[in-house]
């Protein structure tokens, strides 16, 4: 029989597929008895640029008060739910360095559950980019939900 699973990471952001993967997550590790650490990446790589426009600025600070609203929602989700231990944290940079540099820190993350594709991919069928490199990056086991 296989081992439980004791850290699970789920990389969320505002797409539907997102939270159909934290969902998951949450459920994996109800039933594992796992610590859960919920990661939304703010996406800043547009807003790089040699002259920050106050317009990139307001939007980069939109998303960013948009990923700590959604979760202060998952919060309250997975406090309802039989969780034993919940994390949440918000990163800016590119998504998939990130995903992969966060498992990579946190050695004892043992399961990342992601979305097949995020909302920077609305029409794709195949697996999205971030997705398809955190499964060959990652340092343990990803379970791919579309």
């Amino acid at each position: 029989m296989p081992s439980p699973y004791t850290h699970i990471l789920a990389p969320v952001d505002s797409s539907a597929q997102a939270q159909t993967a934290f969902t998951e997550a949450v459920n994996i590790a109800q039933r594992h008895h796992a610590q859960l650490t919920a990661l939304y990446v703010v996406d800043d790589r547009a807003y790089h640029t040699p002259a920050l426009d106050p317009v990139l600025n307001k939007l980069l600070e939109a998303e960013a008060n948009h990923a700590h609203a959604d979760m202060r929602d998952r919060q309250r989700f997975v406090a309802t739910t039989t969780v034993p231990q919940f994390y949440v944290e918000v990163a800016y940079g590119n998504p998939k360095r990130l995903i992969e540099a966060y498992a990579k820190q946190h050695s004892d993350i043992d399961l990342i559950v992601i979305g097949a594709t995020g909302k920077d991919s609305p029409h794709r069928v195949a697996v999205g980019s971030t997705t398809s490199y955190v499964v060959d990056q990652a340092p343990c086991n990803v379970l791919v939900i579309r």
